[in-house]
């Protein structure tokens, strides 16, 4: 398999050509879109059809195992890995999303390991709104003073779910409740441990709660906001308008995504799919 991968004019982001989602990739086709991920955070594949849930599933296997979403309503049937993202539910299986913005985040396991890469593709579209925006966290992090780079290079954020979820209707898991007591240890600055590039990770999404280590609530609180504001800036944004069929590859722990508002009387529904690499050692048994 002969790929083009050429760089988007945005932040960050390539154009991945030549891909076929009829099989697996080979191991040096896979390891080649790994090289080209790393380098460029998130990878675009213009499908003319989106490919079947086999494909997926075995596309996202080469990777790394797949973490089936917390949001088990919204699982396909005989494809756990992979979760409808929609405003609507569809012969019994739940969707997840609903139609308004969903603020820039990171998806996280509250139980180690860590979610390293993401898959998203594209099955039906609104005729307006609903892009997805990325950031770029390598850059965020490249561009801190000196001073705040020695202030948050080894220090951990504690991450759990925030009180007062609606697991039934807003989180689609069965028995949520029982999700309250996790939480998960992760650096605050994450390494690739293929590159060593770093990237800040604010991750204080609309589901979580924080805790900073060594600072009082107030004062994590503070931080993060801080590094959130800095790292949403417009000169780290790639934004995406779908079409339908294609899909989109990337690294979770470098990068913060973000949903745009769509019309609540138009269909969006688009598959999902977690996938585990590295461990952060900080991470909470």
């Amino acid at each position: 398999m002969s790929l083009t991968i050429t760089p988007l004019d945005a932040p960050l982001g390539a154009e991945v050509a030549g891909y076929d989602f009829a099989a697996p990739p080979e191991p040096e086709t896979a390891s080649e879109l790994l090289a080209a991920l790393d380098e460029h955070l998130l990878l675009l594949f213009r499908n003319p059809d989106p490919p079947t849930p086999a494909q997926v599933t075995g596309f996202c296997e080469s990777f790394g195992p797949l973490r089936p979403t917390l949001a088990d309503k919204s699982r396909l049937p005989g494809f756990p890995g992979i979760n409808r993202v929609s405003n609507v539910d569809v012969e019994g299986v739940v969707g997840t999303g609903g139609t308004d913005v969903v603020t820039y985040h990171s998806d996280l396991s509250f139980n180690p390991p860590l979610i390293e890469f993401l898959y998203l593709d594209a099955v039906k579209l609104p005729s307006t709104g609903g892009a997805t925006k990325w950031l770029n966290l390598v850059a965020a992090y490249q561009d801190l003073d000196d001073n705040t780079k020695a202030r948050v290079n080894d220090i951990s954020v504690v991450y759990r779910l925030r009180d007062g979820l609606d697991f039934g209707g807003y989180f689609k898991a069965t028995d949520g409740e029982a999700l309250l007591a996790d939480r998960t240890c992760i650096s605050l600055v994450q390494t690739n441990p293929r590159n060593g590039r770093r990237s800040v990770w604010p991750n204080t999404g609309p589901d979580f709660a924080a805790d900073v280590e060594g600072h009082s609530p107030d004062e994590g609180a503070e931080l993060l906001a801080e590094l959130f504001a800095h790292c949403t800036q417009d000169r780290y944004v790639y934004e995406h308008h779908w079409t339908v069929g294609e899909s989109v590859f990337w690294l979770n722990t470098q990068t913060m995504h973000q949903r745009e508002a769509f019309p609540p009387d138009q269909i969006r529904e688009l598959r999902h799919v977690n996938i585990l690499g590295h461990t952060d050692p900080r991470q909470l048994a």
